[in-house]
């Protein structure tokens, strides 16, 4: 009877050990993230990204970041509205993840030079609204990692080559502070019909 207790105050003792562990590595990890959060860091939106050993798509993989997970970024590379950002995912590795102003793979926070063009998201495939009047952006997220994001839009007009019906598209622009700019295009649908003067002709639209 006596080993038996022996033998279980043991492992209460190993086990509050290592609960005890985990309790302050995961203090310490939050610490960790809210000092990583003062600066230039990345927050990784998409289900995961793979973690490249140089800054390209055919550089060789080394892991993946998951969503919800955030990374200092070390450095930075751009092509065109292409960023690769260099971060240490494990204690002494390092890797290169990736974005564009074309995805939102991950947000970039606290830019000190403003390189990434704000991100815009709509939820639903189609904008329904009463007139061309009533158009508004509460249905979109724009996020930015500095203010003074400002959106437009241009509305565009074509008809359907196999119904003969009018059919309508709006594209939002949101430029940042710097002039650095992203462009999202979504079907639109009016219970009043705009005025041709008031629209644009679809072959014009850039995608």
């Amino acid at each position: 009877m006596k080993k038996l207790l022996i033998i279980i105050l043991f492992l209460a003792l190993i086990g509050g050990g290592f609960g005890a562990y985990y309790f302050l590595s995961g203090k310490a990890n939050e610490r960790n993230i809210e000092e990583i959060k003062k600066g230039w860091h990345v927050e990784i939106e998409n289900d995961y990204i793979n973690i490249r050993k140089e800054a390209s798509a055919t550089a060789d993989i080394l892991g993946e970041v998951k969503k919800g997970e955030v990374y200092k970024v070390l450095e930075v590379e751009t092509v065109g509205d292409t960023y690769w950002y260099k971060i240490e995912y494990e204690k002494d590795k390092y890797g290169w993840i990736f974005n564009s102003n074309s995805s939102d793979y991950l947000e970039d926070n606290n830019n000190p030079e403003d390189i990434a063009a704000p991100t815009l998201k709509f939820f639903n495939d189609v904008y329904y609204v009463d007139s061309i009047d009533d158009i508004n952006y509460d249905h979109l997220e724009v996020e930015d990692d500095k203010p003074g994001v400002t959106v437009t839009h241009k509305v565009f007009h074509e008809v359907n080559a196999e119904t003969g019906k009018d059919q309508y598209w709006i594209q939002y622009t949101a430029t940042d502070a710097v002039g650095k700019s992203v462009s999202k295009v979504q079907k639109i649908e009016f219970n009043e019909r705009p005025s041709e003067d008031r629209v644009y002709n679809f072959a014009e639209l850039e995608r």
